[in-house]
């Protein structure tokens, strides 16, 4: 094991000794609480205390993950709240617009309203990295640095931190590229997302979804888990570097193989497989299905269910390559697939299909997954009230299923810093004259959570 942290992601190692003469003594004296003290005893994550401070989906998101199974979550958040509260479409029949986004993916974290800008400010944050096992951030590169705020500062306060730092170009590398705005679809782009996404007839697309974010977040909460058992082994924090390009580019299958060992590049092909078939929307009298037949053994299956003759209509001739798919036999196979589904209902299509052991299902929306028994009983999405705006909504459900260490959702997305008194009370052992002060004078602030709906809930057909 090497006794150096790697130079280009811990830049002034040498500095981590130094700084701890500049920590304040009531940090130093700090005792870590007892871990969970703030939400319900529960998962494989229990006793386990994350430090978030990023704004948006990825970073955060990562948190929440945390969080689901059983991790003590405080997101810190700037005055006036993540601007990710405030990104549409929101909840607007409450008492405050909330965006939904925001109170899908803050379920089960606590809220700590805190100026990290302010001196004072930094010293509390500084007092999270003493008690916690983690802090999350996801500012550009140089951003937190200008104020002081540092991964060698954290490493002296508490050499067991794990701190992942996310952002969508990394960390290190081009200069022309660290510190630039950067969002998911820029990491779509970059990573090489978007140029393979899309109708061939059109522009190029990003994937609708934040997909970056998400396959970054994903990538934060096994990569913080990996460092956690390496300070379990030797008691060492480090610092992860996580790029939102590189968590997309890390999804792109063929295409680095096909470039470097054939010379060929993809474009964006549509839903449509170009190699092989069928791997396609169809559709139907009310809506969409997908059907896809990978290889010869379940594509032999789709021109006996269509009643054509196996051998005319072979793997061979119609599925095996791109040549095969856009050959006369292959489009014929096609186009009688197509006709098949524009006669019959999306229920009917993926019936049938599925008895054939043919893979098919709905493009489901929404509203189609609400109603969804298959979702109800896997409790994909559960209800929870947005404390934000007081709205009672469902929002994803907790994912993996475990069998002895479950995770849970025990409460919606909180009202901004809705936890700020609790955590400078019961983590810090502050009074409430000394919290006061905090609050008068700008470092900390709170918002009022809804406890109560503040209207019914939408009635689903």
């Amino acid at each position: 094991m090497t006794n150096q942290h790697d130079e280009r992601i811990v830049k002034n190692q040498e500095q981590i000794d130094k700084l701890k003469a500049t920590i304040p003594d009531w940090i130093k004296d700090l005792r870590r609480p007892e871990t969970p003290m703030l939400i319900p005893k529960f998962g494989p994550l229990q006793g386990t205390r994350v430090i978030s401070s990023g704004i948006v989906i990825a970073q955060p998101f990562a948190a929440t993950k945390f969080a689901m199974f059983g991790a003590e979550v405080i997101h810190i958040e700037r005055p006036g709240g993540d601007i990710h509260r405030r990104t549409g479409p929101h909840l607007t029949r409450g008492v405050r617009p909330h965006g939904c986004d925001w109170a899908n993916e803050a379920v089960n974290r606590l809220s700590f309203g805190l100026n990290l800008k302010n001196p004072k400010g930094l010293e509390l944050g500084m007092a999270l990295w003493k008690i916690s096992d983690v802090w999350m951030d996801a500012s550009a590169p140089g951003t937190f640095e200008r104020s002081g705020i540092t991964p060698e500062l954290a490493l002296a306060v508490n050499p067991r931190l794990v701190i992942l730092r996310v952002s969508t170009y990394g960390q290190y590398g081009s200069s022309e590229m660290l510190g630039r705005p950067g969002y998911d679809a820029l990491g779509q782009a970059y990573g090489g997302m978007i140029a393979v996404t899309g109708d061939p007839n059109g522009p190029p697309q990003r994937a609708k979804v934040y997909t970056a974010d998400y396959l970054t977040a994903l990538h934060g909460w096994a990569s913080v888990l990996m460092a956690l058992m390496e300070v379990q082994r030797s008691g060492r924090g480090q610092v992860i570097d996580l790029s939102q390009f590189e968590a997309v580019h890390a999804t792109m299958g063929f295409q680095m193989p096909w470039v470097t060992g054939e010379g060929k590049v993809s474009a964006h092909s549509g839903n449509k497989a170009p190699t092989f078939q069928p791997y396609d929307t169809f559709m139907c009298k009310d809506g969409y299905v997908f059907i896809g037949a990978l290889g010869p053994v379940i594509y032999e299956r789709v021109p006996k269910f269509l009643g054509l003759d196996s051998e005319e209509y072979s793997y061979d001739a119609c599925s095996k390559d791109a040549a095969a798919v856009s050959s006369e036999k292959g489009l014929a196979l096609d186009r009688k697939l197509r006709e098949y589904c524009a006669s019959r209902t999306r229920m009917e299509v993926e019936k049938e299909v599925n008895a054939a052991q043919i893979g098919c299902c709905r493009v489901m929306n929404a509203m189609d997954m609400l109603q969804e028994e298959h979702y109800n009983l896997r409790e994909s999405h559960v209800p929870v009230l947005d404390r934000q705006s007081g709205v009672p909504i469902r929002v994803g459900g907790v994912i993996p299923k475990m069998s002895l260490t479950p995770g849970q959702i025990w409460r919606g997305a909180p009202a901004i810093g809705e936890d700020t008194s609790d955590i400078m009370e019961k983590l810090f052992g502050f009074s409430q004259h000394t919290i006061q002060e905090y609050y008068s004078g700008g470092i900390v602030h709170r918002t009022e959570p809804c406890t109560q709906p503040a209207c019914d809930p939408i009635q689903v057909p």
